[in-house]
């Protein structure tokens, strides 16, 4: 038999392939933070965050949303702002 494949919650099967973080243009990642920023502020908030790796179908959305505030939060206001969402693609802190 051959294994199952696994597709992420709310994204299509016809969905296509991945594009690696570093090959992302500035009006891609631009989509992709408003995509998330369900209050539209401008930030993520670790809610939001969390969210966003619950739709995508990752495991421990809250652990990782806890670390890409950690990491990913140069001012500490809590909160990620669209500079520092792409600072964390671009480094893929965000898998």
């Amino acid at each position: 038999m051959f294994p199952r494949t696994i597709q992420p919650k709310n994204i299509g099967i016809d969905c296509k392939a991945a594009i690696p973080a570093s090959q992302l243009t500035e009006e891609q990642l631009i989509k992709i933070f408003r995509r998330f920023d369900t209050n539209e502020d401008g930030l993520l908030s670790k809610e939001e965050v969390k969210r966003a790796y619950n739709m995508l179908g990752k495991s421990f959305p809250g652990v990782r949303a806890w670390w890409a505030l950690h990491v990913g939060d140069e001012n500490g206001d809590g909160y990620i702002s669209q500079k520092e969402f792409n600072k964390l693609v671009k480094k893929n802190y965000l898998t």
